[in-house]
């Protein structure tokens, strides 16, 4: 039985948790073998993510995951424990596309979504269950026009 973290949350201040990311069958991301994401504590030694991912596949903000405290005082991702039902999608921006990335993440921000920004083109959002179908044909039109790239990091559908 899944529990709601709505209701466990303290008043703890977040923290980081790093995640090992799992390359692509071309070692996708070369430059990086770790995530780390902002995480709420909460009851029972849980923590509910805070941060939207950019590279890892699997989580999306506000699932609430396990960790475990490593001897050097960080926390390293240990399991899923239950999800928040939210997606994560990412847009690289083509070239021609990236003079337009404000217009892009405002349009992005009206949908419903919370959106991230780094290496100036790559956005990572994350969606509510209720928007997804909205946001994904907003993303599905970019695509097919060539105005980005589009990766799913975590959709239940």
């Amino acid at each position: 039985m899944e529990t709601s973290a709505a209701h466990l949350k303290t008043s703890q201040e977040s923290v980081e948790i790093w995640f090992q990311i799992q390359k692509d069958d071309e070692g996708y991301p070369k430059s990086q073998d770790w995530e780390e994401l902002w995480a709420l504590p909460i009851e029972g030694g849980a923590f509910e993510i805070q941060s939207v991912p950019f590279f890892l596949k699997e989580i999306a903000s506000g699932d609430v995951v396990s960790a475990a405290r490593t001897s050097e005082g960080w926390y390293r991702f240990d399991r899923i424990i239950s999800r928040s039902g939210n997606s994560n999608f990412r847009i690289w921006l083509h070239e021609r596309t990236e003079t337009e990335r404000e217009r892009i993440i405002h349009d992005l921000e009206g949908l419903g979504c919370r959106v991230e920004v780094t290496m100036e083109r790559l956005i990572a959002m994350d969606v509510s269950p209720d928007r997804e179908n909205r946001v994904w044909a907003y993303l599905d039109a970019g695509q097919r026009s060539g105005e980005w790239g589009l990766q799913i990091g975590w959709s239940p559908d």
